[in-house]
């Protein structure tokens, strides 16, 4: 290959530095695709497209760091000069920043806590804070699945109180701290009060009886609410999400079909 030998690399070395540029290219058009969508899109965009676009973006650069780890004694050795025919008049700023040796100061600071946050995760094998016996760093994965659980534990706690104590609850705990007397509900008898004259008015009626006009069925009441079914809490606790599949059969829905098969008709 003449490219090669005018640049005095090796065939395997050019190949080495192509796939690096095309790996390069590759993660900018990613991550400049992203840039744009998060700047037209108002709102944001779902998180089904961040999320795949961030996918896009680790692949690139699992790819690239396969590429940089693959070619490391080609880039160890090789040493960049600017050929003869390139403008460095014109082009002065990128022939300074291709020619740098040093990391610009916010990327250097980026690296380096890229760089305690991997030895954080290994347990404090590198040098730095964390090393030999591990101390605090080793325990970065711990103390994060311990913060999960105690908001899990926290989240399943407060939603069986809420079950079990506040959702029949027709009054607030602030409204009940400032007297339920006082707050202005807009009718004129108290809302609790109001339930239980309605089972005795129902009570009563269903003595009354009109001659010479047939009976109709009464109106079934709907029943009450008494809150989530058990298996929607079961469920939250194991899952932490209220989606409870379709084929799970509900205890209270299980009674009601199974009825019907209880008794046989007699002639």
């Amino acid at each position: 290959m003449e490219k090669p030998n005018a640049l005095g690399i090796s065939a395997e070395e050019f190949k080495a530095i192509e796939q690096t540029r095309q790996r390069l290219f590759q993660l900018s058009n990613s991550i400049q695709g992203l840039k744009v969508d998060v700047l037209k899109s108002n709102p944001l965009p779902p998180p089904s497209s961040l999320q795949a676009q961030s996918q896009i973006l680790l692949r690139n650069l699992q790819t690239l760091l396969d590429t940089l780890t693959e070619n490391t004694h080609v880039f160890q050795h090789l040493h960049v000069f600017p050929d003869v025919a390139y403008p460095g008049r014109v082009h002065e700023n990128i022939l300074l920043q291709l020619l740098r040796k040093k990391l610009e100061p916010g990327v250097e600071e980026w690296v380096e806590r890229g760089r305690e946050t991997t030895r954080e995760l290994r347990g404090g094998t590198g040098t730095g804070t964390g090393g030999g016996d591990g101390g605090d760093a080793t325990n970065g994965e711990a103390k994060l699945e311990e913060v999960w659980r105690e908001v899990r534990a926290w989240t399943v706690e407060r939603v069986q109180k809420y079950v079990l104590e506040e959702a029949g609850d027709v009054y607030t705990d602030e409204e009940r701290e400032r007297g339920v007397e006082n707050v202005r509900t807009g009718l004129r008898r108290g809302l609790e009060d109001d339930e239980e004259s309605e089972d005795d008015e129902g009570d009563g009626d269903e003595d009354v009886v009109m001659e010479g006009q047939p009976q109709q069925p009464q109106q079934q009441q709907a029943p009450k609410r008494t809150g989530p079914e058990p298996e929607m809490l079961f469920w939250f606790e194991a899952r932490g999400d209220f989606d409870l599949p379709r084929n799970v059969e509900l205890l209270s829905q299980a009674s009601t079909k199974r009825a019907p098969l209880g008794g046989t008709k007699r002639g």
